[in-house]
């Protein structure tokens, strides 16, 4: 098990969280290992856990229109995944599959929420953090998606991007 300096330093989800906060954030939390080759989410499924890898590695992959699975990611030890059914409770939009032996540590969705109710701190800036985390996200598919759709050169497909874009940013419905 990691220490929880380590985690403090090293997973972004953490960051600025103090020894006491992390503490507390862990007496809520749940430690799960899982052999190379399971299935951690399923695409689709819902749960509400917030989930930090301590040790291995797993891959995220969504699922084609064919019924194959694309991979989106390799996550390694202190990334995050579950974030958005965590924080915004809906089906998983992808699967994550153990690439190898992995340990990781949970954070159970009802806990956290009463953490927050409570008016914790460390709750608090794991929030804001996961916030940063989502955002650097969305900046990065939203270059690489620019990028390339510029690259094939079409036109109809740049318009239908500027025009997803536009709808992306401005037709928000809560």
């Amino acid at each position: 098990m990691l220490s929880t300096e380590q985690l403090i330093n090293d997973c972004v989800l953490f960051h600025s969280v103090t020894k006491t906060e992390m503490e507390e954030l862990l007496s809520y939390s749940e430690w799960e290992e899982f052999p190379d080759g399971t299935r951690i989410l399923d695409e689709g499924n819902s749960t509400r856990y917030l989930w930090v890898i301590q040790s291995g590695s797993c891959e995220v992959r969504k699922k084609l229109s064919n019924g194959t699975e694309q991979s989106l990611a390799q996550l390694g030890p202190f990334s995050i995944f579950g974030e958005m059914s965590f924080f915004n409770p809906a089906p998983h939009s992808a699967s994550v599959v153990a690439l190898s032996d992995v340990n990781t540590i949970r954070i159970p969705g009802r806990e956290f929420d009463q953490m927050l109710k409570d008016g914790a701190k460390g709750a608090q800036k794991v929030v804001f953090n996961t916030v940063r985390i989502m955002s650097d996200r969305l900046r990065l598919m939203d270059k690489w998606t620019a990028e390339m759709v510029e690259s094939c050169g079409s036109r109809s497909k740049n318009a239908e991007w500027h025009e997803f874009r536009s709808k992306l940013y401005s037709d928000w419905q809560f």
